[in-house]
């Protein structure tokens, strides 16, 4: 599972990632939906080892507010958690 983000984070003057304090919704969500386009697309083009068949992925969206943070103390990995999060997870398991 990947989660594919626009508007959240910016490159700072300082060379380092930041939190955006404010974006526009709508273009985050095209630019999210075109990425999952040219995946679907980029799919198709690699074929299955076994079959030679293209590549079949399952894509999920959904817009709306998330927490980002943290998990784990000995190799900490970055996650974010919501109902945003909860629901493209269900649209993708579900497709």
């Amino acid at each position: 599972c990947y989660i594919v983000s626009a508007g959240v984070i910016k490159q700072g003057q300082d060379g380092f990632m930041h939190v955006v304090e404010t974006h526009d919704p709508r273009d985050s969500a095209l630019r999210v939906f075109a990425f999952a386009k040219d995946m679907a697309a980029a799919a198709k083009t690699v074929p299955m080892p076994h079959t030679g068949e293209p590549t079949a992925i399952r894509i999920g969206l959904h817009t709306g507010p998330c927490t980002s943070g943290l998990i784990g103390s000995r190799l900490p990995k970055f996650s974010l958690f919501g109902d945003s999060m909860n629901t493209a997870s269900r649209m993708e398991s579900t497709a």
